[in-house]
């Protein structure tokens, strides 16, 4: 009886371990999370048969009081919020996401918000766009001017400061 014990709770733990792998460091759905599945039903199985039916129950109900717990008070922690997208970019600050006439760009200069390695933000006439660079890493607050604009997809390159004072 007690190697039986060990059994469910062996299983038990490994299924919650895996479950929480799935939640926390590999989002979705996937292998951890149904193993982890697997292992608390096989818990739940093992109790039912080689116990009784209450403790089959009650392992059950300890199993679906863990897993909602986890969904409940999981996102409060300081642990779902570092592994959660925090930051919104809002039409109002000069973000877009859908397609835009960009054509009018071609030629014009701005300034990059973030580095281009060799894709990032850019800054033309107090709106921001997603951009690539010709190649070359651009650092951040550098002057830009849009080369080429390719289905929505603006190619920029860093203005260099002519160094030739003749």
């Amino acid at each position: 009886m007690p190697m039986i014990w060990l059994n469910i709770i062996t299983l038990f733990v490994i299924g919650f371990i895996l479950i929480f792998i799935e939640v926390i460091i590999i989002p979705g759905f996937g292998f951890p999370g149904i193993l982890g599945l697997i292992a608390l039903i096989a818990a739940c199985y093992t109790a039912f048969t080689s116990l009784s039916p209450m403790f089959g129950a009650l392992v059950c109900l300890i199993s679906i009081g863990f897993v909602f717990a986890i969904f409940k008070f999981l996102p409060r922690t300081k642990l779902w919020q570092k592994t959660q997208l925090g930051h919104t970019e809002q039409k109002n600050q000069g973000y877009h996401s859908g397609p835009e006439d960009t054509a009018k760009l071609k030629n014009k200069a701005g300034t990059t918000l973030t580095m281009l390695r060799p894709s990032g933000t850019i800054l033309i006439e107090d709106k921001h766009y997603d951009a690539v660079s010709d190649g070359e890493f651009i650092e951040k607050n550098k002057n830009i001017i849009v080369l080429n604009i390719d289905n929505n997809k603006i190619v920029v390159r860093e203005i260099k400061e002519n160094l030739n004072h003749n």
